[in-house]
């Protein structure tokens, strides 16, 4: 039986890993807090809890139960399902297409993995993750339904990065991680003389890349009113904060393409010429270049540092050994040449841990993410507030996506991403809802002007008649 813990791409263990149940008292508390506040609060507000203690609270917190491992993303969701049925919170509305696309990737990624490994541990697995990352999904998209709902979600967002921030500071400063005392590993990464700061993560790389991926939304969030922004500002500071004590390449790549995607706001509308010119920079590219255009990251690793050259391999040798892992995936990847066991590329392991159309679900997540964002652009494009919050999002979809090209997400930060859809898959909803109560408010003031219209000549008439 392979060793789950140290083969796959996306350590959610839920068969294998720990022997024994793992939390510290601090842990403990934390978590028992936040499962209460999910089950007694209202339900506008039992996402919070969900949201901070899943980010706060680090993977290796797990009860043993049996031989199924349940870390705290996967307490939490339990318990926000458990709420769900005894408190009655209905879906809000049918399910749409794109939750369709999400739960179809995740399905498919689960079937063509268990083909791939074919025994009992691999599907044990696979359950484990289906529980985590559909799981949160679902729960997100169930009790987050209009806009302020997703200010309220990223206001939780923004006081766990507020709390991490800090703590990773401290950890840049003295080597030691204060989240050891919620189970976060006590010794800090060192590379190159530097420390990496991880925080409550898994790797300091995730740390730095979720930093960044936030970034945009806590500008947008500077424009929600006075009350704010302080929460708004201190959590920008501090996510860019987050960023820069990873010392990694790929935050800082995540980190320009949330900047770049801010400064992209004014030509908004014409988003599908900056689309084809991004295709016509890459074809130029290629034309010029001796090798083939994704060894352009190789390029970037010598001015930003990082294994940009590892990175650039990994996606050739995918490229070059498609006939390998088309069908449901490969795990001879290893053979392919030096460090090729090591997919910190989210696209290369969709299609070494699926196939070719786990590959394709994973890619239509992200397109029809978009298709979003840019339809509920169009319906917000008179209201200024609701677009500027649409188009942060937008931004945080297009660094995650920069992003996969150098992490795959192993620990809690896939809590994050599936906050990110889920808040998504609201926008054209309250977008539209937004222009259908302008529409509302404009007839209604249309039939009340035609009616005092009508009623000033009899008024007038009638004051006649008394004189």
């Amino acid at each position: 039986m392979p060793d789950y813990k140290h083969d796959l791409p996306t350590n959610y263990y839920f068969g294998g890993g720990d022997d024994s149940t793992s939390a510290t008292p601090l842990a403990v508390v934390v978590l028992a807090t936040a499962l209460i506040l999910i089950l007694v609060l209202p339900r506008k507000y039992a996402f919070i809890p969900f949201l901070i203690a899943g980010l706060l609270v680090p993977l290796h917190v797990v009860v043993l139960v049996g031989s199924l491992h349940f870390n705290a993303t996967r307490i939490l969701v339990i318990v926000g399902w458990l709420r769900v049925l005894i408190r009655g919170d209905r879906f809000p509305g049918r399910l749409r297409a794109f939750d369709a696309v999400v739960l179809a990737s995740a399905l498919c990624g689960a079937v063509m993995y268990s083909v791939l490994w074919h025994d009992l541990g691999a599907v044990i697995n696979r359950m484990g993750v289906l529980l985590t990352t559909m799981g949160s999904y679902f729960l997100v998209r169930r009790l987050v339904r209009d806009r302020q709902d997703v200010v309220r979600a990223i206001k939780a967002l923004a006081f766990v990065v507020i709390v991490i921030g800090p703590c990773m500071l401290y950890e840049q400063a003295s080597s030691y991680n204060p989240f050891w005392l919620l189970g976060a590993p006590q010794i800090t990464n060192v590379r190159d003389g530097q420390i990496r700061a991880q925080g409550p993560f898994g790797h300091a790389i995730t740390a730095g890349v979720i930093g960044a991926v936030l970034f945009p939304i806590f500008v947008a969030l500077l424009f929600e009113g006075r009350r704010g922004r302080w929460l708004a500002g201190a959590a920008a500071l501090s996510s860019t904060g987050m960023m820069a004590l990873s010392h990694s390449s790929t935050p800082v790549l995540t980190y320009g393409a949330a900047l770049l995607g801010l400064v992209l706001w004014p030509v908004r509308k014409n988003m599908r010429v900056v689309r084809w010119s991004l295709v016509a920079g890459l074809a130029v590219l290629q034309l010029s270049m001796s090798s083939p255009v994704w060894f352009v990251m190789d390029r970037a690793s010598g001015v930003l540092g990082g294994s940009g050259w590892h990175r650039a391999m990994l996606v050739d040798n995918f490229v070059r050994h498609f006939g390998d892992w088309w069908l449901y995936g490969t795990v001879a990847n290893g053979d392919w040449g030096w460090s090729m066991w090591d997919v910190d590329n989210a696209y290369v392991a969709a299609g070494l841990s699926g196939g070719f159309l786990n590959f394709v679900l994973f890619l239509a997540v992200l397109v029809c993410a978009f298709k979003l964002v840019g339809k509920a652009r169009r319906l917000a494009e008179k209201y200024p507030r609701d677009l500027r919050l649409i188009w942060a999002l937008g931004t945080a979809l297009f660094a995650n996506t920069v992003a996969y090209f150098g992490i795959v997400y192993f620990d809690q930060a896939i809590v994050a991403w599936y906050t990110l859809l889920a808040m998504i898959a609201v926008l054209p909803g309250f977008a539209a809802k937004r222009r259908k109560e302008q529409m509302r408010a404009a007839v209604i003031s249309s039939e009340v002007a035609v009616t005092v219209e009508t009623a000033l000549p009899y008024a007038e008439r009638l004051q006649f008649g008394r004189h």
